[in-house]
Order: C-alpha cells, then sequence, then structure tokens
C-alpha cells in the first residue's frame, strides 16, 4: 500500500499540486523577464499575481499548488541561499568588519522588536520587518515569518513587507553610491557601508560595482556577510519571539528544516565540495523559487487586505534603514582600519 498523506499517496498529491504550482512558476517566468527592463522581479511575482487574483479566481484544481508554492517553495528557495555563503567571505573581511556587521544587525532586531510595538505593530511583523532590513530583504522576510508568524494575515503582511522593502532596497541602489563618493570613503569603507545597508544582494553588488570594481567586491563579500547571518538570526529570534509569548517557561525551540538544509548547505559550500558552477546556478534559483511564492501569495490576497496592510510598517522599515545607514557610516568613517 501507497504512504497516505491527507487521505492521498504522495504521487497523486504531486499530480494534485502540479497546476497551481506550473501557474505560479509561468508567473514567475513572466515577472522575471519584467524586471530585466525595469524594477525587482520580486515586486513585479507579487503584483502579477494580485491583479490575476482581481479579475479571475484561482479554481480548486489550482489552489493546493498555489498553496504550496506559497509555503513549501519559498522554504526552497532560502535553503538554496545557503549556496552562496564561502569561506570568502571572512578571509576578505578583518575581525573588526565582521563584528561590526554582526553588531549592526543585532541593532537592527533589537530596534524593530522595541520600536515596532511601540508604533503598534505586532512584535512578530516587526522581527519580520527587522530582518528583512537587517540580513538580505525578501529572503530574510520570508525566513523569519516561516518561523514566527501563524496568524490569518501572515501572508498579507509577508507579501506587503517583501515588496515595501524590495522598493526601499531598489532606492538605496541609487541613492547610496553618491553618498558613499560624498563621504569620501574608501574602496574598502565604500564597499562595506554599500553590503551592510543594502537590503538585497543583486542590488548592494550592483550598487558597489557601480563606483569600482574594488568597491564591487567588498560589497558583495559584505553582503555575503550578512546572508549568513540569516539561520542564526533566525533561531535567536525564534527563541526571543516564544519567550515574549504566553509560555512561562519558553524552551530552545528547534530549527525548522529549510534553515538546517540553509546551514548544510552554506558548510557543504564553503568546504569546497559543491562544484562551482552548481553553487552559481543556485543564485538565480532560489530567486525564482522566492518569485513564485510571491507571485503565489498575490493570488490568494483580495486587495483590500493590502489596503490593511497600513502605512505603520513601512514608516517601520525607513526607521530600521536610517538607524542601519547611521551605524553603518559611523563604523566606516571612525572604526574601519
Amino acid at each position: 500500500m501507497l504512504h497516505q498523506t491527507g487521505g492521498l499517496s504522495e504521487p497523486n498529491r504531486l499530480w494534485r499540486d502540479l497546476p497551481g504550482i506550473a501557474l505560479c512558476a509561468l508567473i514567475a517566468c513572466s515577472a522575471t523577464w519584467t524586471a530585466l527592463l525595469a524594477g525587482s522581479a520580486v515586486v513585479w511575482g507579487l503584483i502579477f499575481g494580485l491583479v490575476l487574483a482581481a479579475i479571475w479566481s484561482p479554481p480548486a484544481l489550482l489552489k493546493t499548488g498555489i498553496s504550496f508554492a506559497a509555503k513549501q517553495v519559498m522554504r526552497i528557495g532560502v535553503a538554496l541561499l545557503g549556496f552562496q555563503i564561502s569561506l570568502s567571505t571572512l578571509q576578505v573581511l578583518d575581525v573588526a568588519d565582521v563584528a561590526a556587521i554582526v553588531i549592526n544587525v543585532a541593532i537592527i532586531l533589537a530596534v524593530g522588536w522595541f520600536v515596532g510595538p511601540m508604533l503598534g505593530i505586532t512584535r512578530e511583523l516587526s522581527l519580520v520587518a527587522a530582518a528583512s532590513v537587517a540580513i538580505c530583504g525578501a529572503s530574510a522576510a520570508a525566513a523569519v515569518a516561516c518561523v514566527v508568524m501563524r496568524n490569518d494575515s501572515a501572508n498579507r503582511d509577508v507579501a506587503c513587507t517583501i515588496g515595501a522593502v524590495s522598493i526601499i532596497s531598489s532606492a538605496a541602489m541609487i541613492l547610496y553610491p553618491p553618498l558613499v563618493q560624498m563621504a569620501g570613503l574608501g574602496p574598502a569603507a565604500g564597499g562595506i557601508f554599500l553590503g551592510g545597508t543594502i537590503q538585497e544582494v543583486a542590488h548592494a553588488v550592483a550598487a558597489g560595482y557601480s563606483v569600482n570594481p574594488e568597491t564591487g567586491d567588498m560589497a558583495t563579500v559584505a553582503k555575503l556577510l550578512r546572508v549568513a547571518l540569516l539561520a542564526p538570526a533566525c533561531i535567536a529570534v525564534s527563541f526571543f519571539a516564544s519567550s515574549g509569548g504566553a509560555s512561562p517557561k519558553p524552551s530552545l525551540p528547534l530549527p525548522p528544516a529549510f534553515l538546517v538544509a540553509f546551514v548544510v548547505a552554506a558548510l557543504l559550500n564553503a568546504s569546497g565540495l559543491v562544484p562551482r558552477e552548481l553553487s552559481q546556478a543556485t543564485a538565480p534559483l532560489s530567486r525564482f523559487c522566492l518569485v513564485m511564492s510571491m507571485a503565489a501569495i498575490g493570488l490568494t490576497l483580495p486587495w483590500r487586505s493590502i489596503r490593511a496592510f497600513g502605512l505603520k510598517p513601512i514608516m517601520l522599515l525607513l526607521i530600521l534603514s536610517v538607524v542601519l545607514i547611521g551605524s553603518s557610516l559611523i563604523y566606516v568613517t571612525y572604526g574601519s582600519s
């Protein structure tokens, strides 16, 4: 007898999910192609999903696959992000640089923890927003949301946060390089600033190389160090989130499987066991998975739920970005060797 899950055998379950997954993949392809002209594929995936849902209601045949893409494909994308981590990250930066980036991540998570509720935002959403600014934009928001968010508005909050932080990151890619030049920062300091403050990996890399190749190299390394902090940050956030809940004796939570996969992928890549070609191929695949999940979330969200998101979380994202800019400038101006 075949193994049963939820009343369906695994092969039947795959066939059941395939049409919805294929639809999300098609939307993700359209979003990726559109992003070659302008904007972020993540944002376009969300917009295309929202527009399609506004004019057409997906039939029952597609809904299980859409749900799979919104949750499981997102986790797969985060796990694949681990293949971008290598030992060269730590070899290029000195101890002070690594410490400064780690401290900045901790500062932003702490500011989000305290300031978010002061603005009337739930602590869970505050942590998702803080992680998106502190670590790696959309991927971090998705990962932390998978760990801490459990309510019915989670899809809306994650989608809106990812859309907003992607737009902020796009603006940073344009605005921060002139700031580096105005501040007179050299390649090392400028790269650490750009890689340490811009949310999305692609935007940080593009901003660095728009200054010069040396700044681009350093920005890439600094940004990948922030990506490497995703797993420990998620585990810490999960623990502190549970500490602040109703449970009187919180215990250290077991990390979700996708975070374990992220760490394993990072260790394998850092050890040199992963062929370079495979490591390079996982970067666009990870991004495509995230775009697919955004398309799936867009297909499940009514416009009225987007309006209900409000301006306060966006205000929090901007506050966190300003704090990160300030702390990073202080380090590269006075503390960087």
